[in-house]
């Protein structure tokens, strides 16, 4: 469901499409969530006299994060899988993962994180199927 245009090149004003029907995205959705999302785990400014601190506010970015959200919680993952994707949103590497002794293997993991990704893949494109039989679309 989630898919949206930003501008990745602000100087040339080139737009590309992301969207969770592609693995590649995702994948970097995820591994670069702490570094691209400025609103993952921030905190709200409560001085009224202060505007935030939010100053790179890209709302098509914004809100394929909110799709990658509940398309997560639509999966149903596992306690591992869900552990998994926690560390990497806080900006761990599958490669650190796998060296902090906490119950990850390496090749494993890897492998662990790919299944991730396709069932992500599939959940979002089951969505956007149901979505387009809904308005008529496609039977």
């Amino acid at each position: 469901m989630g898919a949206v245009s930003i501008d990745v090149r602000r100087k040339e004003r080139e737009y590309e499409n992301l969207t969770l029907s592609d693995k590649n995205v995702v994948k970097y959705l995820i591994l670069y969530r702490s570094k691209v999302d400025v609103s993952y785990n921030a905190n709200t400014n409560i001085d009224i006299e202060k505007a935030g601190d939010i100053f790179d506010f890209n709302q098509e970015l914004i809100a394929l994060y909110s799709s990658l959200d509940i398309t997560i919680k639509l999966c149903n993952f596992k306690q591992k899988q869900m552990k998994l994707l926690e560390l990497l949103f806080e900006g761990n590497k599958i490669h650190d993962i796998c060296n902090m002794d906490i119950g990850y293997k390496k090749s494993a993991t890897y492998d662990l994180f790919d299944r991730i990704v396709d069932k992500i893949v599939e959940v979002n494109n089951n969505l956007w199927k149901e979505s387009m039989k809904a308005q008529g679309y496609i039977k």
